[in-house]
C-alpha cells in the first residue's frame, strides 16, 4: 500500500524520495530559502570558496569560458549582420530556476529576464505534463510569459538534465533583423495590441536532442520576411547553447553534481553581496528623482483601429534610493498603458533598468542574479510597465524604457559624483536610432529588413572632467560597433550609403560638451517593385530628450530623419556634390543645388514612406548631453571645436558659450580673450535679468496648473500619472492642491 500511495503522490508532483523535484517545487525552494533567510537559496557561509577557493575559482572560470566561447564561435554562423557584425547577441548559463549563473559579452541586462520564461515554464508544469528531456529547444518571443524587451529580440533554452532532473538552462539571444509584424521590421512601430507585435512566441518547444523541428524552418519562412537571415540566426543561437550544454555536462562530470549544487548558490550569494557592498561604499544616499517623456504620435497615422487614433504623452518617472539590502527602484507616477506600441511587461522594464545596474556595480563581480536579487523594483500594476491588460502591444517598449534606464544610470552617476568617484560621473544616455522595413525586389522576391547602426554605437555623454566622445558608447553593450555598412547594404538591396559620419554639432551643450552624434545618408538606387521604410526610434525630437544634461549644462538633441523624394540626384552626383549627412543635405536643399520635390523632416515616428529611384533617407542618431554650465567651458576648447569642424557655428557659440573669436582668410578661427571676458559677463547679466524669483516661479506656474487646459495630451498624461497615489500626493503637495485634483483636459 505504501509503494501504491508513493507512486500515487509521484503522479501529482508531490514531493518524493524516488524522483527529482518538478520545477515549480524547484522554484518554490528557492524563493522560500531566499526569502526568510535574506540570502540566496538560504546560503549564509562561503563554504566551498572558503574551504578550496582555487577549485572553486576554476569551476567558475569554466562555466565562464563557456559562454564567452559559444558566443566568440557561434554568432560566426549568423547570416545577419546585427549578430555576426554588431554583436547583437548573447549566451549565458542559468540555474533550474532561471537564475543567471554566468553570461558571454554583449547585451548584458537581458541576464534580467531569463527566470521570466523558466518560471512561466514551471508555474505551468510544463516538465510534468509534456515532459522536459536533456538537449530539448525552446523558443521564446513573448514580453509577458518570456519577460522577452520585444519580439524582435528572441530567445533559445536547451535545458541541461541529469537523471530526469533540470540542473541548468543554456541560453542564446539574438536581435533580429524582421520580425513578421504588420509593420516590416524589428520593432512594429504603429501596433495597437499584441495581435500586431509579429512572431510572438511564449515559450515553446521547437526542437529535441539539439535538433530544430522541420515545422520551425517553415514557420521562420511564413511568418516572417526575412527567413534565410532568421533560420540561419535560429541555428546560431543554438550551435551556442549545444557548446554550453556539453561544457556543462562535462563540468558535472568533473566536479560532481552535489558540488555544482552547492557551488552554484555560492557563486550568485557571494556576487549579491559583492553588489550591495558597492552600492553602499560609492552612493551617497538619499532619494534621486527623475522623469522622462516619450510621444507616441499616431493621431491621423493610425486611422484603422479609432481607438488608437490618438497621441499619447508618455511620462516616465521614477526614483532611487539606496538602502541596506542594496537600492530601491521606484516608477509609481509613469503613465498608464496605452493602445500604441510602447508598452513594457515587467520583464522588458527589468531589461532596461538593469543596464546601468550591471554596468555600474557588477565591474569587480560576477555577473550574476545577484545583481537582481540587489535592486528592489515597484511597477505598479496597470502602469505602461506593468499593463493591467495581457493583450497590450509590447512591439517598441525600448523607445521609453531607455529612458527609465536614464534616470537610474543617471541617479547611481549623481550619487556617485556626490561621493566623489569623478572617474565614473557622467551624462548618462542612450539616443539609440534605427530605420527598418519591406521590399519586393523585381522579379518578386519579397524582404525585411532593420539597419540599427546605430544601436550598436552612439557617443557618450560629458564627463563631470572632460567632453564625452563619439561612437564609444552602447549602455546595452561593452563593445560599441556600428558594423560595416557593406554588411547593411546586403540586406536591403536598393539603399546605398552615400555618407557615414558624425554629425556637425550634433550634442549637448555645457562646460564639458557630449560626444556628437552620426549621421548617414542612404541613396535608393533601383528599388525594384516597391520598397518602403519607417523609423522605431527611442528619441523623438518632438520630445525633450533622453539625454537630459548635467549640473546645468543641455540636453542632447534628439533623433531625427528626413526623407527626400523626387530629386535631382542625378545631376549633383555627376557634380561629386552628394551629401554626406543630415546638415549637408539641408544645406544643399536650401541653397538650391538639390532639388526634392518632396522633403521631410521626421521628428516622430513615421509612416511608411515608399521609396523611389535616387530618393534620399538620411537618420541621425546618438548624441549626447553635456556636463556642467556652458559659460565655464575653456574657450580654447570652443576655438578647437571650431577648427576641427566639431561645432562649425560660430554664431552659436557665440551666444552659448559667450566667446568671442576671428577668422582668418585660411578659416581658421582665433580667441579674442578680452572680448570673450566681457561677452560673458554680459550674457551671465542676461540671465539675472531673465530670471524670476523661485516663489514669483512658483505662484505663476500654480495658476497654469489650477487654471490652463493644457493640450490633451499634457492633459491626459497627468491624469494617467496622478491616477497612482504616491505621485498624486508629491503633485498635489508640491502645487498645494486639493488632493482629488485633475488637471483640466483641453
Amino acid at each position: 500500500m505504501a509503494t501504491i500511495a508513493k507512486e500515487i503522490n509521484n503522479e501529482v508532483g508531490s514531493v518524493s524520495e524516488l524522483s527529482p523535484p518538478t520545477l515549480r517545487q524547484a522554484v518554490d525552494k528557492r524563493d522560500e530559502l531566499t526569502e526568510s533567510s535574506g540570502h540566496y537559496y538560504g546560503v549564509k557561509e562561503l563554504s566551498l570558496k572558503a574551504s578550496d577557493p582555487i577549485k572553486y575559482e576554476r569551476f567558475y572560470s569554466k562555466i565562464h569560458s563557456s559562454v564567452l566561447g559559444a558566443r566568440e564561435s557561434a554568432r560566426f554562423v549568423a547570416a545577419s549582420p546585427g549578430s555576426r557584425e554588431m554583436g547583437e547577441c548573447l549566451w549565458g548559463i542559468t540555474t533550474a530556476e532561471g537564475d543567471t549563473l554566468a553570461v558571454s559579452t554583449g547585451f548584458l541586462s537581458h541576464t534580467a529576464i531569463f527566470p521570466v520564461a523558466v518560471r512561466y515554464m514551471a508555474a505551468n508544469d510544463y516538465d510534468v505534463n509534456d515532459g522536459i528531456e536533456d538537449g530539448d529547444v525552446y523558443g521564446v518571443s513573448d514580453g509577458l510569459t518570456g519577460g522577452v524587451p520585444h519580439p524582435g529580440d528572441f530567445y533559445s533554452f536547451v535545458p541541461i538534465c541529469i537523471e530526469g532532473e533540470v540542473v541548468a538552462w543554456a541560453v542564446g539571444i539574438n536581435h533580429l533583423m524582421e520580425n513578421g509584424a504588420p509593420v516590416a521590421g524589428s520593432w512594429a512601430t504603429f501596433s495597437v495590441d499584441t495581435f500586431m507585435d509579429g512572431l510572438v512566441v511564449p515559450p515553446m518547444r521547437t526542437g529535441r536532442k539539439l535538433k530544430q523541428e522541420t515545422w520551425w524552418k517553415a514557420m521562420w519562412e511564413r511568418r516572417t520576411r526575412a527567413g534565410t537571415m532568421n533560420i540561419l540566426d535560429d541555428k546560431m543561437r543554438l550551435a551556442g547553447c549545444a557548446m554550453i550544454h556539453e561544457a556543462t555536462h562535462k563540468l558535472i562530470d568533473e566536479f560532481g553534481l552535489d558540488y555544482y549544487k552547492q557551488a552554484i548558490r555560492e557563486i550568485v550569494e557571494e556576487s549579491r553581496r559583492r553588489v550591495v557592498d558597492n552600492m553602499k561604499s560609492t552612493m551617497v544616499p538619499g532619494t534621486y528623482n527623475g522623469a522622462a517623456f516619450r510621444m507616441a504620435q499616431y493621431k491621423g497615422l493610425q486611422t484603422i483601429w479609432s481607438h488608437a487614433d490618438k497621441n499619447t504623452l508618455i511620462h516616465i518617472r521614477a526614483s532611487v534610493e539606496p538602502n541596506e539590502n542594496g537600492l530601491m527602484v521606484d516608477t509609481e507616477g509613469t503613465s498608464r498603458w496605452g493602445n500604441h506600441a510602447y508598452n513594457a511587461t515587467p520583464g522588458a522594464t527589468d531589461a532596461a533598468l538593469f543596464l546601468g545596474m550591471i554596468n555600474s556595480f557588477s565591474h569587480n563581480t560576477k555577473v550574476t542574479a545577484g545583481i537582481e536579487l540587489a535592486v528592489q523594483r515597484n511597477y505598479p500594476k496597470g502602469s505602461i510597465l506593468n499593463p493591467d491588460n495581457e493583450y497590450t502591444s509590447n512591439a517598441n517598449p525600448w523607445a521609453q524604457t531607455i529612458t527609465l534606464n536614464n534616470i537610474g544610470f543617471g541617479a547611481v552617476s549623481r550619487a556617485m559624483f556626490c561621493f566623489g568617484y569623478l572617474e565614473e560621473a557622467f551624462c548618462v544616455d542612450g539616443n539609440w536610432g534605427a530605420w527598418q522595413g519591406q521590399g519586393t525586389a523585381k522579379d518578386g522576391t519579397a524582404y525585411g529588413f532593420t539597419n540599427f547602426e546605430w544601436l550598436g554605437g552612439s557617443a557618450r555623454g560629458a564627463w563631470c572632467f572632460k567632453d564625452g566622445e563619439p561612437l564609444a558608447w552602447a549602455a546595452w553593450s561593452q563593445m560599441a560597433t556600428i558594423g560595416d555598412a557593406e554588411e547593411f547594404e546586403s540586406t536591403v538591396p536598393p539603399m546605398f550609403y552615400l555618407g557615414r559620419k558624425l554629425l556637425p554639432g550634433y550634442f549637448g551643450a555645457g562646460k564639458y560638451r557630449g560626444g556628437p552624434g552620426e549621421s548617414a545618408v542612404h541613396w535608393c538606387v533601383e528599388p525594384g517593385k516597391h520598397i518602403g521604410i519607417t523609423r522605431p526610434n527611442g528619441g523623438l525630437s518632438s520630445t525633450a530628450s533622453v539625454a537630459l544634461g548635467m549640473n546645468g549644462a543641455y540636453p542632447g538633441p534628439s533623433s531625427f530623419m528626413i526623407s527626400a523624394r523626387g530629386t535631382n540626384l542625378d545631376e549633383v552626383n555627376e557634380k561629386g556634390l552628394a551629401p554626406r549627412d543630415a546638415r549637408e543635405l539641408l544645406e544643399m536643399t536650401d541653397s538650391g543645388e538639390l532639388k526634392v520635390d518632396d522633403l521631410q523632416v521626421w521628428k516622430m515616428d513615421c509612416p511608411e514612406l515608399s521609396m523611389k529611384n535616387n530618393d534620399l533617407f538620411v537618420d541621425a542618431a546618438g548624441s549626447s548631453g553635456g556636463w556642467g554650465d556652458p559659460l565655464d567651458r575653456d574657450p580654447n576648447a570652443v576655438i578647437e571645436d571650431l577648427n576641427s569642424g566639431v561645432c562649425p557655428d560660430y554664431d552659436f557659440v557665440k551666444e552659448m558659450h559667450g566667446v568671442i573669436a576671428e577668422q582668418a582668410s585660411n578659416g581658421s578661427w582665433t580667441l579674442d580673450q578680452a572680448s570673450t571676458d566681457a561677452k560673458r559677463v554680459d550674457l551671465r547679466k542676461k540671465r539675472l535679468s531673465e530670471s524670476s524669483d523661485l516663489k514669483d516661479w512658483w505662484v505663476e506656474e500654480r495658476d497654469i496648473v489650477q487654471n490652463a487646459a493644457f493640450f490633451p495630451e499634457v492633459g491626459l498624461m497627468y491624469n494617467e500619472s496622478l491616477s497612482f497615489d504616491k505621485f498624486r500626493k508629491e503633485f498635489t503637495s508640491f502645487w498645494n492642491l486639493p488632493l482629488e485634483f485633475n488637471v483640466l483636459e483641453g
